[in-house]
């Protein structure tokens, strides 16, 4: 089992907790952006509150694109999950720890790997192709702001710090904003 799967049975396992929470999960969708990398990043998914208590644990859909970690392919596709303190306030500041996942794909020349590729019956025949993945990890804590604007709605501010398995040149803060839907 790759460690994309093992992310992916993770991911589904926080979902579950996250369907059990006390208040039905809110649906979430943000930016960011990180300067000294040229990156941006989006991502969409689901945050329950107290799924222990005084937090709140979220599952998110993350899409990273940076030529720092790959200038030929610079779209990641992952899934982030992570936990963050909550209190029941309309303004509330917060801190939390998370974990991407992702990987890449890109077509790379398969010519002289002296593997048949293409399953035609020749191998290493001109113009052949294989796809490559590549994995990439972060590890984050995050601070921010809630702005809960009644009962079904919230802003978040948050600044990210990814500590990615790239190496320490590829680590950066990612500051964003979100949205949420959908509190009880």
């Amino acid at each position: 089992m790759t460690k994309l799967h093992q992310c992916l049975f993770l991911s589904t396992a926080l979902l579950a907790n996250l369907a059990h929470a006390s208040d039905s999960p809110s649906f979430q969708i943000g930016t960011m952006y990180a300067e000294k990398i040229r990156g941006v990043g989006l991502y969409a998914g689901f945050e329950a509150e107290e799924i222990v208590p005084n937090a709140s644990g979220y599952i998110d859909a993350t899409l990273l694109i940076s030529d720092a970690y790959d200038a030929e392919q610079p779209v990641f596709g992952g899934v982030s999950v992570g936990l963050r303190t909550t209190l029941d306030v309309p303004l509330s500041p917060y801190v939390g720890a998370g974990l991407y996942v992702g990987e890449n794909e890109k077509e790379v020349s398969a010519n002289h790997d002296k593997i048949d590729n293409d399953r035609d019956g020749f191998t290493d025949e001109a113009g052949e192709m294989t796809t490559d993945n590549l994995l990439m990890t972060a590890i984050y804590p995050e601070l921010g702001f809630r702005l809960k604007l009644g009962e079904s709605f919230s802003i978040r501010m948050m600044g990210r710090y990814m500590v990615s398995s790239f190496g320490r040149q590829h680590d950066d803060w990612y500051y964003g904003l979100s949205l949420a839907f959908g509190h009880d």
